[in-house]
């Protein structure tokens, strides 16, 4: 539709000299001298070249216009390049960070895991020495009572002599 706006004018232009060559009196003829105009066929003329200025000057702004939407086009496609760029960079920049951040991550897990494990076999440890000292009570406790008795026999024994 802006296509059909912009050649319009030439259109219009190009039709309108077109009929004022078939409506000249010599039609392909070089003229050899004055040519004489009625004061209508003059302000048609008049009005036609007034017509077609117009459309010459409409079609140089249109066209200034156009150079103008075209440099600011240029200078926004390449600020959008830059900063598509600079994001681009940013994404990358941002997934390292993410690798080695996972990366670190992972270690961690696997030190957790080690660490977990180490528990593990802490905790089976005390609980075989907890087992040691409830056998070594028992025993102490045995003896204190193998001693009480033995000390009771004794001093029966003794007593009993």
């Amino acid at each position: 539709m802006e296509k059909l706006k912009l050649f319009l004018p030439s259109i219009v232009v190009i039709a309108m000299c077109s009929l004022a060559l078939l409506f000249s009196p010599v039609h392909g003829a070089l003229p050899t001298g004055e040519v004489t105009l009625t004061q209508q066929e003059f302000k048609t003329l008049k009005s036609n070249l007034n017509e077609l200025e117009s459309t010459i000057n409409n079609q140089l702004n249109t066209i200034n216009e156009l150079e103008q939407q075209l440099q600011i086009a240029k200078l926004t496609t390449s600020e959008s390049n830059t900063q598509l760029f600079e994001a681009l960079n940013l994404i990358k920049e941002q997934r390292t960070q993410l690798t080695e951040a996972r990366n670190l991550l992972q270690k961690q897990e696997q030190m957790l895991n080690e660490q977990k494990l180490s528990l593990a076999k802490a905790e089976i440890y005390l609980e075989q020495q907890k087992n040691e000292i409830k056998k070594a009570k028992i025993q102490q406790r045995n003896s204190k009572l193998l001693n009480i008795l033995l000390g009771g026999t004794v001093i029966y024994l003794v007593a009993k002599d």
